[in-house]
């Protein structure tokens, strides 16, 4: 009987300390055009390595919790450059600048292609 009471307890303890949140840090920023100075909806911000992943709103901003040992953001967007921007645990406020991109991306929608690069069928 003992010993099934200190298996509940050691099974309870670990439950209780698996189930606290790690420590993270919330960055927020904003994706603009190099072009246009435009805000750039849909862009996807990964954290490298896989800890946490977002998008941009409307007017181009994002919010995000990584892990205090994630150095890496991954910017990408169709039709533009990804772009790689190192972390900085005094820095929680990123502005980030992308690119066109010199490639063509093709864009299958069912009926027809779309070229991205000039919007032409």
């Amino acid at each position: 009987m003992k010993r099934v009471i200190n298996i509940l307890l050691l099974t309870a303890f670990y439950l209780g300390t698996a189930a606290q949140p790690k420590p993270g840090v919330v960055i927020n920023g904003k994706v603009t055009s190099f072009e246009e100075s435009l805000p750039l909806e849909g862009a996807s911000i990964v954290v490298k390595g896989g800890s946490g992943t977002t998008g941009t709103q409307a007017d181009g901003t994002f919010t995000l919790l990584i892990n205090p040992g994630d150095t890496v953001l991954v910017v990408s967007l169709a039709g533009y450059e990804t772009k790689e921007i190192k972390t900085s645990i005094k820095n929680n406020q990123y502005d980030i600048v992308l690119r066109r991109s010199d490639k063509a991306i093709a864009l299958e929608t069912g009926a027809q292609g779309i070229c991205l690069c000039c919007r032409m069928p």
